[in-house]
């Protein structure tokens, strides 16, 4: 038997997961089984709060081949069998389960805030340094808050005890007066005039740290078009109200309405959290060959493909021919 707990520490377990993978559920336990090698062998996996484990099932004998587990056990027949059975709880691991190295309840809230809010994952960048990461800010790749574990020395505190921290952007004119030593440091390992660190060991109430949250990342947008955050997506979402009957525009031609026309992208992520596309038409939004969303956020290719045809566009082989359809703003 392979114990899995060490690899499942650290590791948050999506039971949702879990069952779409194929894992039945049993009282407090959820149970995977796989054959492999012809069906000749049986990958039992068990995952459960109080143990979880596996094992490789010799299905003629119904025994266990423990010779996968002993290090020294060689030989092409046990290292095919050790490679199809570790990969399978490799994917497992990786489709099922998430990384949960922050302890803290305010660093799990602020997670959970920013997963909802923005559906946004925390990527780890450092391999040496796995208890650090960073989220980014997907219509222009920026960072805007980074989850680090740090000793407080390092904020200037006379104590090295190890605590959990968040980074975040803040307005370059006002970082002096908002930094007070107690609740708002200086951005570590960051540009200080324009980053501040919180902790998150309940020193600042996690209400107000959202609000630092939200400033930081409209700041990540920037402002090149003179817009950040919300005002910037409704003023893409008013555009396309704008949009005649029967014509359709391009997201550079969406992102010179902003002002900039390196914002197409920043067009393309706003589209994509459309709430409401009847009312905000992004159907009416292609690229610059004329070609449909490869996943248009209400329904796919073939349901813009509907509306658009709707309005009289004919689409052949998922495209528009932008010389006819093409909107020409006055």
């Amino acid at each position: 038997m392979r114990n899995l707990d060490d690899r499942l520490r650290k590791r948050k377990i999506n039971y949702k997961a879990l069952e779409k993978y194929g894992f039945t559920k049993s009282v407090k336990k959820y149970i995977y089984n796989k054959k492999i090698q012809a069906d000749s062998f049986e990958i039992n996996v068990v995952i459960s709060d109080d143990k979880s484990y596996s094992k490789l099932i010799d299905i003629e004998n119904d025994e266990e081949f423990v010779m996968v587990d002993l290090e020294n056990s060689t030989g092409k027949f046990v290292g095919e069998l050790r490679e199809a059975y570790e990969s399978v709880i490799d994917d497992i691991i990786e489709k099922c389960t998430s990384r949960e190295i922050f302890e803290s309840k305010q660093s799990k809230e602020v997670i959970e805030y920013i997963t909802e809010k923005y559906g946004d994952e925390l990527e780890f960048l450092w391999e040496k340094f796995d208890d650090n990461a960073i989220w980014r800010n997907k219509q222009n790749n920026k960072w805007y808050a980074l989850l680090l574990t740090i000793s407080e020395s390092k904020l200037g505190l006379n104590s090295d005890k190890i605590v959990e921290a968040l980074d975040l952007r803040y307005q370059k004119d006002e970082v002096e007066n908002i930094v007070d030593g107690a609740k708002v440091f200086p951005g570590y390992h960051m540009n200080k005039k324009s980053w501040i660190t919180i902790k998150l060991d309940g020193t600042m109430k996690t209400s107000k740290i959202y609000e630092f949250i939200d400033n930081s990342y409209k700041l990540s947008i920037g402002s090149k078009c003179g817009l950040t955050g919300d005002s910037l997506s409704q003023k893409v979402y008013d555009y396309l109200t704008t949009i005649p009957k029967g014509k359709v525009v391009t997201y550079k031609q969406v992102a010179e309405s902003l002002g900039n026309k390196g914002l197409a992208r920043v067009v393309g992520s706003t589209l994509h959290k459309n709430p409401d596309g009847d009312k905000y038409p992004c159907y009416k939004v292609l690229n610059s060959k004329g070609e449909l969303a490869e996943a248009f956020v209400f329904g796919g290719k073939d349901v813009q493909k509907k509306r658009l045809e709707k309005e009289g566009i004919k689409v052949n082989n998922n495209k528009v021919d932008l010389k006819i359809y093409q909107w020409k703003e006055n």
